[in-house]
């Protein structure tokens, strides 16, 4: 307790990001509820969403940063990272170590920090309070470290990430509500969701006989889109195509990034 109390107050991803948003949010959905927010907040949300959810971290963060899983252009690759950022989960270079350099070489074992092996709190966001900065494996990264693009969002990330807030709160508050705490929010607790489920290898089915317990999950598709098929993307990591290996297993991140993606 007194490591994950330190950590709230130590760790920039967390006071700087995480938390402050989580607080926002709730805030957003309480206005929904006492009919205090404007009538296009759901336009906002929604696509807000997209580019957080869908552009930012599922495409970006996850399957172009973490896995290489396709070719962009520099000013794709920029706008993605920026879309990314935004998300409030934390640099790309912090993100991408956790999930490339723990989760994925040590999938459902003591190294990997949001196994639910240790209990669905655990693994949904507790997980983020016990690690520190200095637990992701640099030495997993050396793409991103050495790209100036990335090393620049990490090093000033918390800046540029209220500096985007600040100034769209500064041109309309309810902007700022909907079109980025709430819709930052609703990415983060789906990721979490994802993250603690997907790892449940009883609530769904696999398609890939891998050694850990990842799984599709159907039922979750409505809320993580094409992430929900686990088990796919750990049977076959770069493959940026997530479903397709039965014919209900739709992938709309996937759609997207064939949008931006860069034609060889």
């Amino acid at each position: 307790m007194n490591q994950m109390l330190k950590n709230t107050l130590t760790i920039k991803h967390l006071w700087g990001g995480i938390i402050p948003l989580n607080i926002f949010g709730v805030w957003a959905i309480y206005n929904i509820c006492i009919g205090n927010a404007p009538s296009w907040w759901w336009i906002a949300t929604i696509v807000g969403w997209i580019f957080m959810k869908f552009v930012g971290v599922g495409a970006g963060y996850h399957r172009l940063f973490s896995h290489n899983g396709f070719p962009v252009t520099k000013f794709m690759k920029r706008f993605i990272l920026f879309c990314g950022a935004i998300a409030g989960q934390g640099s790309s270079i912090l993100w991408v170590g956790i999930h490339r350099g723990l989760h994925h070489r040590y999938s459902d074992t003591d190294k990997d920090p949001h196994s639910p092996e240790d209990g669905f709190w655990h693994s949904y966001i507790l997980w983020m309070f016990k690690m520190k900065e200095g637990d992701v494996p640099v030495r997993t990264i050396p793409d991103l470290l050495r790209d100036p693009d990335h090393v620049f969002v990490h090093k000033y990330y918390s800046y540029l990430l209220w500096a985007v807030y600040g100034v769209t709160a500064l041109i309309s508050v309810d902007a700022f509500f909907y079109l980025l705490a709430l819709p930052a929010f609703i990415t983060l607790h789906v990721f979490c969701l994802q993250t603690s489920v997907v790892h449940y290898e009883k609530l769904g089915y696999k398609n890939y006989d891998t050694k850990d317990t990842s799984a599709n999950i159907p039922w979750l598709f409505l809320i993580t889109q094409g992430e929900c098929w686990h088990n796919n993307h750990h049977g076959d990591a770069k493959n940026p195509n997530y479903g397709g290996r039965r014919w209900w297993e739709l992938d709309p991140t996937y759609w997207i990034i064939c949008l931006l993606r860069k034609n060889k």
